[in-house]
């Protein structure tokens, strides 16, 4: 399935987060449009691309590049970044 049928069938929240070191805390949460999602993958900017839905969801369809953390896990997930700058898309 491509980029574009996907971001097109699927309604996304993206939401851009930046983390704390210690803690799942967002200082600074930012919306962005599944338009400015496909410029920054198309541009192969550097980030991480989230999935928050459930494995069995994510399995069935995701953005390709994407990794998935199951929402009730995202608190204590190793695979975020300690990396506070870091630019993280959670869909």
């Amino acid at each position: 399935m491509n980029m574009r049928k996907i971001l097109c069938t699927k309604s996304l929240i993206v939401i851009s987060l930046l983390l704390s070191t210690t803690a799942f805390a967002a200082t600074n949460v930012l919306t962005i449009s599944t338009s400015e999602l496909k410029s920054k993958l198309d541009a192969n900017e550097k980030f991480l691309l989230v999935n928050v839905l459930s494995d069995i969801e994510f399995n069935m369809e995701h953005i390709p590049g994407s990794i998935n953390i199951p929402m009730p896990e995202i608190k204590t997930s190793d695979k975020l970044p300690q990396d506070k700058e870091s630019l993280i898309v959670v869909y």
